[in-house]
């Protein structure tokens, strides 16, 4: 049956196993992870008919996953289920060749209709509409979010998944300068975590 070898990657791990439960009374083969790591690794050595993936995994990018592995998913349906649910993040599932945008308070009725399903899901946004809010937003970055270099070099530490010490002895600085960068960076940006910039500079290519 096309479509009943499933992965599901959240590091959520009780509402990740309730989910494979429920599938698995549909008869559906599934298999679950809990970390980018471990998911890598399954996608490369096996074969999925669909994946169903987060996009915030252990504070790794769901969009920076499923790009890194689109040669081994060019037969598989990626589905994102999460629970941010922008225009501009469909917009960026759209671009990188997700199937299905989903928020996590989806039923099951309707995951199980996506899972099976051969049509494209954008989300329930207008195709138009969403173009136009990422219009918007991409004028808004380029005038409004302009980042100093060394704001520029924290955020490219703090994706690395360096702690504020640790970027201020690379930097030579101290922490309290650090941590007073990376509230300008949190009000610059309009983020409030890791996992939002994760998404922001995935988006925007922040380097």
């Amino acid at each position: 049956m096309q479509g009943s070898n499933i992965l599901i990657c959240d590091d959520h791990q009780l509402f990740c196993t309730g989910i494979a439960e429920v599938l698995k009374k549909n008869q559906l083969d599934v298999t679950t992870c809990f970390n980018s790591k471990s998911c890598e690794k399954l996608i490369r050595n096996n074969k999925f008919d669909v994946f169903v993936c987060d996009l915030n995994i252990d504070g790794s990018d769901g969009f920076e996953l499923i790009s890194t592995l689109k040669q081994f998913l060019q037969h598989t349906r990626i589905i994102i289920l999460s629970a941010y649910y922008e225009p501009f993040l469909i917009e960026k599932a759209q671009k990188i060749g997700v199937h299905a945008f989903l928020k996590k308070d989806t039923s099951m009725d309707e995951l199980l209709e996506v899972i099976f399903s051969k049509e494209v899901f954008v989300g329930v946004e207008k195709q138009s509409e969403t173009l136009n809010y990422f219009q918007e937003n991409d004028k808004k970055v380029v005038n409004t979010f302009k980042l100093s270099k060394q704001e520029k070099q924290i955020v490219k530490l703090i994706l690395a998944g360096k702690t504020s010490q640790q970027i201020a002895e690379t930097l030579f600085i101290s922490k309290n300068t650090v941590d007073t960068h990376r509230t300008n960076i949190n009000r610059k940006l309009e983020i409030s975590n890791v996992a939002s910039l994760l998404q922001f500079a995935s988006l925007y290519n922040i380097e």
